[in-house]
């Protein structure tokens, strides 16, 4: 029997790419490994060890494509986590492979080459991700991404303009977020003429109540309906943050997860970000999916 391509659900790190992934793991026929094969953090994967930032492939080395192959194909159980879905039956020739990773905006090309994959990239709002790496205590990768984009050349946004990052350090956190958001984005723009199969999918529409856009997806992907609800979400780990700390707040209703941020950003840090961002999101939202 020959294998379904599997699904990589992306997108910059807090864009809701977990929950998703999740949502299409509930489809039947389905299993989501849950840990992502390019994050190069902590314990991660990191491509069997040959990663350790983000980086922009282009020419993967046997290791790495070796590496990609074992985790889209569900035959790494490195790749397993408490976040994943139907672990067990991931191997399996039937089985669908729904993969999550961020890591692998950056390398879109690369990855379907290697794997066959379906990609979709989730588009959360800057300003969302501003407050959710905040809630994490965490800061975006500018000297990472500095390097991946000297290497990257002539690579300029969807207005023209050159793409620049601001030195760590030198500017807010808005805009240091929304020149990171900005510039991932337009990154893997610039891969998308490439990529005829990426779905581009808003975070908020396709949480929405009404349900359109996730089942336009899943008609997209070839994936029926969950015969009930979604995967069961894990227990919060013993000694959780819980507001302040937990990696995925998956106890939320999708639409409170979606729009929460509002009632959390400054207006006046909405306003850079939004400035910042302004090409690179409405590029996405001519491609976005609709219901």
């Amino acid at each position: 029997m020959t294998r379904r391509a599997p699904v990589l659900v992306t997108g910059v790190p807090r864009s809701g790419t977990t929950w998703l992934a999740r949502e299409l793991a509930a489809s039947p026929g389905t299993a989501l490994g849950g840990r992502e094969p390019m994050n190069p953090r902590g314990r991660q994967h990191a491509l069997a060890g040959t990663l350790d930032g983000w980086a922009r492939l282009t020419t993967p080395t046997a290791r790495q494509r070796r590496a990609l192959a074992l985790a889209y194909r569900g035959a790494d159980p490195r790749v397993f986590s408490r976040y994943g879905h139907r672990q067990w039956a991931a191997p399996l020739p039937w089985t669908r492979v729904v993969v999550k990773d961020p890591f692998a905006l950056l390398s879109l090309p690369a990855v379907v080459a290697t794997t066959g994959a379906r990609p979709v990239l989730v588009l959360r709002h800057p300003a969302a991700v501003l407050g959710s790496y905040r809630r994490m205590g965490w800061s975006p990768d500018l000297e990472e991404l500095a390097g991946v984009l000297a290497a990257a050349g002539d690579v300029r946004d969807p207005a023209g303009e050159p793409l620049h990052l601001p030195a760590p350090g030198t500017v807010g956190e808005a805009e240091a977020m929304a020149s990171f958001w900005h510039v991932l984005h337009a990154l893997a723009l610039a891969d998308a003429a490439s990529l005829p199969g990426l779905l581009v999918v808003d975070h908020e529409d396709v949480a929405a109540a009404d349900g359109c856009v996730l089942a336009a997806l899943r008609a997209n992907l070839g994936l029926a309906a969950p015969a009930d609800t979604p995967a069961d979400t894990p227990a919060a780990p013993t000694g959780s943050a819980g507001d302040t700390g937990d990696l995925h707040r998956l106890d939320r209703s999708p639409e409170q997860a979606a729009t929460a941020w509002r009632a959390h950003v400054d207006p006046e840090e909405l306003a850079v970000v939004e400035r910042v961002t302004a090409s690179t999101r409405a590029r996405l939202a001519e491609l976005r999916l609709r219901g």
